[in-house]
């Protein structure tokens, strides 16, 4: 007998290169953009927290808010631009996705455990 899977699976070429590598420029743009940005507000929460007594509440109530915020403005940024959705090509809409995503898990992480 012969096994179709594998052979299917055989007959196709193996990517060459990383998954950076294979991504497009405009979504390895997409990506760069948002770690800069993410990076960029957890450096200025780090400033905001190393000079004050500030508690791990208030600080997760700040994250909190700037991920909201960065969520509302890329947002925002997307509609200006029009910017379609675009299967397998990251854009702006997909940043604002990320950080409403990363204010969604800062919520759960209040709400389950600080019990906020």
């Amino acid at each position: 007998m012969h096994d179709t899977e594998t052979s299917r699976t055989a007959a196709q070429p193996v990517p060459v290169g990383t998954i950076w590598q294979r991504t497009d420029p405009e979504s390895r743009r997409r990506i760069a953009s948002f770690a800069m940005r993410f990076g960029t507000l957890l450096a200025l929460l780090g400033m905001i927290a190393l000079p004050g007594q500030r508690s791990r509440t208030d600080m997760l109530a700040l994250l909190q808010m700037v991920m909201f915020l960065s969520a509302m403005w890329t947002a925002l940024f997307a509609w200006a631009a029009r910017e379609p959705p675009q299967p397998g090509r990251l854009n702006l809409r997909d940043e604002a996705l990320a950080f409403t995503a990363l204010f969604l898990l800062v919520r759960i992480l209040r709400i389950q455990v600080l019990g906020m």
